[in-house]
């Protein structure tokens, strides 16, 4: 039995991928392209340069914790809202990296084309409240 689109990018974020070559190369297909708007730009990403900017990330971050408040999926695409927590190598408590926002279209199974927009995490109540589905 094949896994839903949905439990296929859950999957992905929630695996070590920025640590595992074998994880990432399970997750991502080969023609992978991402349109990414940060608080620090826009940025473009292919499958090489999406893996090099994850291997870094795993040299920074012990651990990536997502929490998702939404992951809706509709024929072959899958919109994600979640925030990264992170656990650092001088501190074993989980830090809030930043909130995301995500489309992701499956081809093969596997992440196909991506579009992001996040930002720094807001740790304000009304943020964090936006978060938790109860007040959505």
């Amino acid at each position: 039995m094949s896994k839903s689109n949905k439990e296929l990018v859950k999957n992905f974020f929630t695996s070590k991928y920025y640590k595992n070559s074998t994880e990432f190369e399970k997750y991502i297909h080969p023609d992978l392209k991402i349109d990414w708007s940060s608080s620090k730009g826009f940025f473009q990403f292919d499958y090489d340069k999406f893996k090099s900017m994850s291997q870094e990330m795993g040299k920074s971050f012990e651990n990536m914790s997502p929490e998702f408040s939404h992951l809706i999926e509709e024929d072959n695409k899958v919109c994600a809202r979640f925030t990264y927590n992170v656990e650092t190598m001088e501190s074993q408590d989980l830090i809030g990296l930043a909130d995301f926002f995500s489309i992701w279209e499956i081809k093969n199974n596997q992440l196909f084309k991506g579009h992001i927009m996040s930002q720094p995490i807001d740790d304000g109540l009304d943020g964090i409240l936006s978060f938790i589905n109860d007040h959505n």
